[in-house]
């Protein structure tokens, strides 16, 4: 996968992008913006924009039709689409303001199945997945270990200059998802991103109550080991199954085609102590010899994989430490 793989179906992209929808105006901000008194919020956002919906997917190469679901686009379509939404606002930090708006019912059909697990380990392995066929140029994990439990995101390309837009706006919603699922009964340790602290940094402390670190190991969300058996309040494996198979019937996806790269992934997690083919195979949710059979015919192997992944490794050991930005 590149910047320029079809990977990304629009259906779900619009749900982000429609910023009618996905941007509550706030009339002080809009009355500065706009030096006008605000009486129609959403009118005098469009005009802010300066964009209708169709130029804002036309200047991203993107031919959009409404109600088309069969549509696929490139990731360097969605940073297109992200410059724009960022330059005419104005908003660097336009990724924490979206994502603070995005509760369970706004992530749709994928939402319900998410919640309807039995368990918060559950529902962020269902997000993981989801991600993976949704969204691949991100990739999502929990880990939990004697100490604590965390859901971190990682680009599996480079996302530049925007980076910052994608683990925002992804962080502030699943954050706030873990404080509407435990009722605000738990905090989380802290919440740690991969990168520099922004000039915005300051924003940052009106999305999440906890820590925030910057210039850490990975992005990730950090609590309490117990937390990873947190019983769902709604948790419904009919629903879950019902919600799922709805939601792969609306928004077909094409991410079975990265196989190999989603192989790649999990193998780096281990980071030198790697699973048996078939275990990396359970944990991709399908059999050895599926696995098998399916990255050859993709021209590949798990050994071919797993010496690249080595190879990378032992690279990354003989270059100097720094930050990932």
């Amino acid at each position: 996968m590149d910047l320029d793989t079809r990977c990304i179906p629009l259906g779900h992209i619009q749900t982000y992008f429609d910023l009618r929808k996905a941007l509550i105006p706030d009339a002080n901000w809009l009355q500065k913006r706009s030096q006008h008194v605000v009486h129609n919020p959403h009118e005098i956002l469009e005009m802010i924009i300066g964009i209708d919906q169709q130029d804002f997917y036309r200047n991203a190469g993107i031919d959009y039709r409404p109600g088309d679901s069969g549509v696929f686009i490139s990731t360097r379509q969605v940073l297109d689409l992200v410059d724009q939404a960022v330059l005419a606002l104005e908003m660097p930090y336009l990724g924490l303001a979206m994502g603070n708006l995005m509760t369970i019912t706004h992530h749709g059909m994928a939402g319900v199945a998410a919640i309807s697990q039995p368990t918060l380990q559950g529902c962020l392995e269902t997000v993981a997945r989801f991600c993976q066929e949704l969204f691949p140029p991100l990739e999502m994990y929990g880990r939990v270990d004697a100490r604590e439990a965390c859901f971190g995101i990682e680009p599996n390309l480079s996302l530049a200059p925007y980076t910052h837009f994608f683990l925002e706006l992804n962080m502030v919603s699943f954050y706030n998802i873990f404080r509407q699922l435990t009722g605000g009964e738990h905090e989380l340790t802290r919440v740690e991103f991969s990168y520099v602290e922004p000039e915005w940094s300051p924003v940052y402390r009106r999305y999440f109550r906890c820590p925030v670190v910057f210039g850490a190991a990975e992005t990730r969300l950090v609590g309490a080991v117990e937390l990873a058996d947190y019983e769902m309040p709604m948790a419904n494996r009919l629903m879950a199954m019902a919600a799922e198979k709805t939601l792969f019937e609306n928004i077909p996806t094409r991410a079975i085609r990265l196989l190999p790269l989603r192989l790649r992934r999990l193998l780096v997690r281990y980071y030198g102590a790697f699973p048996s083919l078939e275990n990396a195979a359970s944990e991709l949710g399908m059999s050895g010899r599926t696995l098998r059979r399916k990255l050859a015919e993709e021209g590949t192997t798990y050994q071919r994989e797993l010496d690249a992944v080595r190879q990378k490794i032992a690279e990354d050991k003989r270059e100097p430490l720094r930050i990932r930005q």
